[in-house]
């Protein structure tokens, strides 16, 4: 099974996520969302930060998540790594662990504008899918 991958889509930036689980899905989105913002290789597991959120839908609560990741990188300069998810209901409760960002380290790529609603989706086969859309 695939982590993520990235699919065509015309102007802006399209993932689809997989996870056994809830967890696994929502903790292989973030590292899609995060890849596309910094080369995951240049950070280490050097700190760690803490997110807890509640939403009203499985969907709304994956885009709060994305959405307050990318805030972490922007606002907080602070990569992610690797993550630790855990779902209980519809709260969320995040292990994360990353690094502050360092012009002289870490090489950056795509610049994110926001993580959008647009076709956001989470479906369950035999595994759990979703489809993310970033407004890049």
């Amino acid at each position: 099974m695939l982590k993520y991958e990235f699919v065509e889509h015309t102007a802006d930036l399209t993932f689809k996520a997989c996870g056994r689980d809830l967890n696994q899905l929502f903790e292989n989105a973030a590292e899609a969302l995060e890849s596309t913002l910094v080369m995951l290789e240049s950070v280490a597991l050097r700190d760690t930060t803490t997110i807890e959120m509640t939403s009203d839908s499985c969907e709304d609560l994956l885009y709060d998540w994305l959405a307050d990741l990318l805030v972490t990188f922007e606002v907080n300069r602070f990569a992610v790594k690797k993550c630790i998810v855990k779902i209980a209901g519809l709260s969320l409760n995040v292990e994360c662990w990353g690094e502050r960002i360092d012009p002289n380290k870490h090489i950056l790529n795509t610049e994110v504008k926001a993580v959008t609603y647009h076709n956001l989706q989470i479906k369950k086969n035999n595994v759990y899918h979703a489809e993310v859309t970033l407004d890049v």
